[in-house]
Order: C-alpha cells, then sequence, then structure tokens
C-alpha cells in the first residue's frame, strides 16, 4: 500500500508530457490538404474555406476566432486575397504566435514568384491584386517551395 502511495505522488509531481498535435488553421483548402500532407498524424487541421466558397468573401465568424484563437501555425495565401476578413480574424483572436511575421504565421505566396505584379493600380480597371496573383497554388511547381516551408514550420513549432 505504502509503494502505491509513493508512485501515486510522484506521478503528480512530475511535469505533464505533451502529446498535443500541431494544430494548423489554413485559409484555403489547398494549404489545408498541403499541411494534412505534410503533417500527417502529428497535425490537426481545419480550414476557413471549401471548395466551393470564394475565399475573397468569407465571414470572420465566431468559430473561425476560435480556431485562429488555438492555431500554433495559421497557413494562408497572402498577396492580399484574404485582406477583407483574415486582419479580423488574427485581431479578434488574440494569438500573438499566429500574428504576420511570427514563426505561427505563413504567407505561402511570399515563398514563391507571384505573377501578374501591376506597374501601377487604379481602381477603374476593376477587381485587381495590387501584389499580384495570390492564387499561386495553381502552379504545381509552386507547390514544392511551400510545402518545405510549412515542414520547415512544423518543426520549428513543435
Amino acid at each position: 500500500m505504502k509503494q502505491i502511495l509513493v508512485i501515486s505522488m510522484l506521478f503528480l509531481l512530475l511535469p505533464p508530457t505533451a502529446l498535443a498535435d500541431l494544430r494548423v488553421f489554413a485559409c484555403e483548402p489547398e494549404w489545408s490538404a498541403l499541411a494534412e500532407e505534410v503533417g500527417g498524424d502529428l497535425v490537426k487541421v481545419s480550414s476557413a474555406t471549401n471548395a466551393l466558397q470564394d475565399p475573397h468573401y468569407i465571414e470572420a465568424r465566431p468559430s473561425l476566432i476560435s480556431k485562429v484563437r488555438k492555431a500554433d501555425l495559421v497557413i494562408c495565401s497572402g498577396a492580399d486575397l484574404e485582406i477583407g476578413w483574415l486582419p479580423m480574424l488574427l485581431s479578434k483572436a488574440n494569438n500573438p504566435a499566429v500574428l504576420p511575421g511570427k514563426e505561427g504565421f505563413l504567407e505561402a505566396s511570399s515563398y514563391v514568384r507571384r505573377l501578374d505584379v501591376p506597374d501601377s493600380v487604379d481602381r477603374a480597371q476593376g477587381d485587381m491584386h495590387p501584389q499580384g496573383n495570390p492564387h499561386v497554388q495553381m502552379n504545381p511547381h509552386n507547390l514544392l517551395a511551400i510545402a518545405s516551408e510549412i515542414g520547415r514550420r512544423m518543426a520549428s513549432l513543435d
């Protein structure tokens, strides 16, 4: 009986081991799928959008804010694709680890060459992407560079 009491006390004094998966919040389903491929069973991934939604127009719902609040890594296309809703999510989530410039924030378009960067921006030209085409996932050659950076970030955050 005395041995059981001593062993029980040891378990109470030992620090708990970390068994939690790395939590990834992806802005688009392409990044969600890529994060799942790179991280495998070691990540839990959620996506703000699905394949039938236009990523330009997403509502910053409380459920998305909660997911960003709990995330270890946020992966988005960048180049202002999510400009209408991502800043609100990041602000309301109050998770400084996933803000732009931090290890927990990955802007995929920053790791490849952006196409169609305009010399000048004029609203008369209609809807434009001033930082270039943010849909970098459409070129399969870009995915290797982005997957490599996702893997590096996951390893660093783990």
